[in-house]
């Protein structure tokens, strides 16, 4: 279950649902979805039980950087607090289908031989802000989380916010990170 877990501090809440206007609203290439989060970040992922209480935590630093009109390159490096070390390459892949809308996908081998693979969408959030939806069904579990970008007066953070259910567990997941190449 914990195996899930370090691949979400990687990429990013809430089941949701996308209307075809936050589907098709970029104009350009496919992989511009991603732009806001080229560079680098870092920052502290949590994990937490449905009353609270954390469970785990790490300190993740990761890079993003365009490389074609439908991919990202994926770097991580996660330590957990108990001094376990995991790194992961990757793809973020963004293409337009037949009904343009944006057919997201990231896909992350990690250093403890896990693969991670999920499936996105592109929403408007509350704020009317677009933000991506990251989710993935498997016989280890289910995850849905959102990933979004805010600036901060000076400073940009990447937050994630989401859960996974693995067997009959819970797990509420949030993580900040902060722009460390601006």
């Amino acid at each position: 279950m914990r195996a899930l877990l370090p691949p979400l501090a990687a990429l990013v809440f809430l089941a949701a649902t996308a209307g075809p206007a936050a589907q098709t609203s970029r104009a350009g290439p496919p992989v511009a979805v991603f732009t806001m989060l080229d560079g680098t970040w870092s920052g502290r992922f949590i994990g937490l039980d449905p009353e609270g209480r954390e469970l785990f935590g790490l300190t993740a630093r990761h890079t993003y950087r365009t490389i074609s009109d439908t991919e990202q390159e994926v770097e991580i490096r996660d330590v957990m607090d108990d001094g376990t070390v995991i790194t992961g390459r990757g793809v973020n892949s963004a293409v337009r289908g037949p009904d343009g809308r944006l057919v997201l996908k990231c896909v992350v081998e990690k250093s403890d031989g896990q693969t991670v693979n999920h499936d996105g969408r592109l929403i408007r959030g509350p704020e009317g802000d677009e933000q991506i939806v990251w989710y993935s069904r498997s016989a280890n579990g289910t995850e849905t989380f959102r990933e979004l970008v805010r600036v901060e007066g000076e400073r940009t953070f990447y937050e994630i916010n989401g859960m996974g259910r693995y067997g009959d567990s819970l797990i509420l997941m949030t993580g900040r990170y902060q722009k460390i190449d601006e």
